[in-house]
């Protein structure tokens, strides 16, 4: 007890103990802030404010903000229309990607056609062109995209491969994200999906 008291008797030792609690504060906050750094890496952030669902820079240009439109119409596609026998290949997407309407609409389509991927053994992959995209007032949005799907399963009457290429056109509309506390990464969600294909060529005979 003695040592303490003759820390703030002493000034010399006083000076050296506010010093040595300083550097202490000083090494605290930038361990912390670097935590926050290594967390935060890799992926988007956005501040809530009051009058909208999440704040994006109004420094943003159209083109940045396409940008950012696009790749999400890209990654939807290809989570919603990438499948194989067991269903779609990354599942765990799909949550993050969709509002609770437009998850629903995702996995009723998915089930409708899960009959058919098991028992033909059907693996899909998605090819996407170019995707326009049209910004709206509310801060949602609406983008169209064109592409191709490219479909190899098993005939189960012939037993041989068969590969099908369809066209596909597809319609999105994006709200802005509410829920930013479980889906950090993605300023829009997407509450309808709508697509057509047709096919364009297959190996299978007539």
């Amino acid at each position: 007890m003695k040592g303490v008291t003759d820390i703030f008797i002493s000034k010399q030792k006083l000076a050296i103990f506010w010093f040595l609690v300083a550097v202490g504060c000083l090494v605290g906050t930038a361990y912390h802030l670097y935590g926050v750094a290594i967390e935060g890496r890799s992926r988007m952030l956005y501040v809530p404010i009051e009058q909208a669902d999440v704040y994006i820079d109004s420094t943003l240009s159209k083109q940045e903000l396409d940008d950012l439109v696009d790749f999400q119409t890209r990654l939807t596609m290809e989570t919603f229309l990438n499948r194989g026998p067991k269903g779609v290949v990354t599942p765990g997407r799909l949550g993050f990607l969709f509002t609770e309407a437009g998850f629903e609409q995702a996995a009723q389509d998915i089930k409708d056609s899960s009959y058919d991927f098991r028992t033909r053994q059907i693996h899909q992959m998605v090819e996407l062109g170019e995707v326009s995209i049209l910004h709206k007032s509310d801060g949602g949005a609406s983008s169209r995209v064109s592409g191709q799907i490219i479909r190899v399963s098993i005939d189960p009457v012939e037993a041989q491969a068969v590969t099908q290429v369809y066209s596909i056109i597809a319609n999105l509309e994006w709200d802005r994200n509410r829920n930013l506390r479980d889906k950090k990464r993605f300023a829009y969600v997407c509450r309808d999906l709508q697509y057509s294909a047709k096919e364009i060529s297959s190996s299978e005979k007539p």
